[in-house]
């Protein structure tokens, strides 16, 4: 009978997924999987951009894939660059796409010149940052161990990049940055400095946003007794520096973990959920609810509770969708596991994690920042070792709904028991309203029973009602859209 029900409930779901498709585009190999990697995607409208930085044999590797719309991989190389020697060195910073363009910001620190240069610079077919690009601005360095730090972000209307160079701190006066303002065709369209008085320490920079208008958000961290909270030190294009912390007005509560983006009036949204201060520990935690900041709203943190605590939730993504927008969350748990016959262990450069992953959370919020609804959604729980970016889960918008895919259990869904255990991709439509549609699983679609391929949706690129996500098996990949 349960069967019945479940299969009952996925014709309903596919009814209403009628209009969703998916579609596997064409493979290509140079492809692995990394410990902890770090993961950005663009998205044009004409292809998906997906940077994976990781680390192999102490050496930082950035591999850049590049599928059209049709899921077709039309480049997938290794980025790389010359290196240089200690006292001319060269270093990647960071890879924007603006326009159709992917641009690499290459640092260099010359030390007969006694400054730190960041160069815009194109990309060669095999892969190779060309070596002349233009110059974006300059700061003073005289040591290596002394470094500048910039950094680089895209604005939402993927028009502009804004940067801003982090001097070598000077003892007890505050960090003066320098700010530029770039247009698609890396013109630039206004530079300056600013700096937050009163902020004599080094700012640790966690995170750095900017907004269509110029406005530029950065965001650290700074502790309070027991825990650490966020702050944003924030600069309009008015010249305006501010510093806000960002903290609960209930001294019994803290900000357990957050995501950031700008939304489409050009303010910064914080979301995250709340824990107690009492319940801290370093093993599960219970977390009591979320919590949200908008950066019009300087002195407003506003915090709003679930019906019972939840375990291990961590926020992944914010998605707008007209007059409501998306947390996306999900129960989630890192374990450092200590050993000691690896002394690269010691060093922190070979570290290992147990992770486990279980049910995800949605909940949504008016344009206002009222909450609508709080939406669990049960999927199997997976435990992994060092690997996990298969048990992920991607987000974004098709058909103006918040679709979300991930991998579930194959069992959960058909009564074969022989293939209980298979990873199966599946999709959820939520609307605005918090109507949630039943799981359609694209068994058939994606042939997961006898297919190499696995769905791994921590890469993922979603623009214009469709979502794009990397599968992979031992040594290719290749695009999965769902539209």
């Amino acid at each position: 009978m349960k069967h019945l029900l479940l299969f009952a409930a996925l014709l309903i779901g596919i009814t209403a997924f009628g209009q969703v498709k998916v579609i596997q585009g064409n493979s290509d190999p140079l492809f692995s999987l990394a410990k902890k990697p770090v993961f950005t995607s663009f998205s044009t409208s004409t292809a998906d951009y997906f940077l994976i930085r990781r680390r192999e044999n102490m050496a930082k590797i950035n591999q850049l894939i590049v599928a059209d719309k049709g899921g077709n991989i039309t480049f997938n190389k290794d980025i790389w660059i010359k290196t240089g020697f200690i006292n001319n060195s060269f270093q990647l910073q960071q890879l924007v796409v603006i326009g159709n363009t992917p641009i690499a910001f290459v640092e260099n620190f010359n030390k007969t010149d006694g400054k730190s240069t960041l160069v815009a610079c194109t990309i060669r077919e095999d892969g190779k940052v060309n070596e002349t690009g233009v110059e974006v601005g300059s700061l003073p360095q005289t040591r290596l161990l002394s470094p500048v730090d910039w950094y680089i972000c895209l604005t939402p209307d993927k028009k502009h990049i804004a940067v801003i160079g982090q001097p070598v701190h000077e003892k007890d006066s505050p960090d003066l940055f320098k700010y530029f303002i770039l247009d698609e065709n890396l013109k630039q369209l206004s530079t300056g400095e600013f700096s937050f008085a009163g902020k004599a320490k080094r700012i640790e920079i966690y995170n750095f946003l900017a907004s269509d208008k110029g406005d530029l958000y950065i965001l650290s961290e700074d502790f309070d007794k027991t825990y650490k909270y966020p702050t944003l030190y924030k600069y309009t294009t008015g010249g305006q520096a501010t510093i806000i912390p960002i903290m609960m007005a209930d001294p019994d509560q803290k900000n357990f973990n957050y995501t950031s983006t700008v939304n489409p009036a050009g303010e910064l949204v914080i979301a995250g959920y709340v824990q107690k201060k009492k319940t801290f520990s370093m093993g599960d935690t219970q977390t009591t609810g979320t919590w949200l900041f908008n950066s019009a709203k300087i002195n407003e943190v506003k915090t709003f509770n679930f019906d019972k605590p939840v375990t291990n939730l961590t926020a992944r993504n914010i998605v707008y969708n007209g007059n409501t927008f998306y947390l996306v969350g999900e129960q989630y748990k890192a374990e450092r596991q200590l050993s000691s016959g690896s002394s690269m262990q010691h060093l922190g450069m070979d570290e290992s994690f147990d992770y486990s992953h279980n049910d995800i959370m949605v909940t949504g919020f008016s344009a206002d920042g009222a909450k609508k609804f709080d939406m669990p959604l049960s999927r199997n729980p997976w435990v992994s070792h060092d690997l996990d970016q298969q048990y992920m889960v991607s987000s974004g918008l098709i058909n103006g709904k918040l679709a979300l895919i991930y991998n579930d259990q194959y069992g959960k869904y058909f009564d074969e028991k022989s293939y209980k255990n298979y990873k199966l991709p599946v999709a959820v439509l939520i609307t605005n309203d918090g109507l949630m549609e039943a799981p359609i699983p694209f068994a058939k679609e994606l042939d997961v029973k006898v297919s190499t391929y696995t769905l791994y949706p921590q890469f993922f690129s979603s623009n214009g009602g469709q979502i794009s996500v990397l599968a992979g098996n031992n040594s290719s990949v290749k695009p999965i859209v769902f539209k």
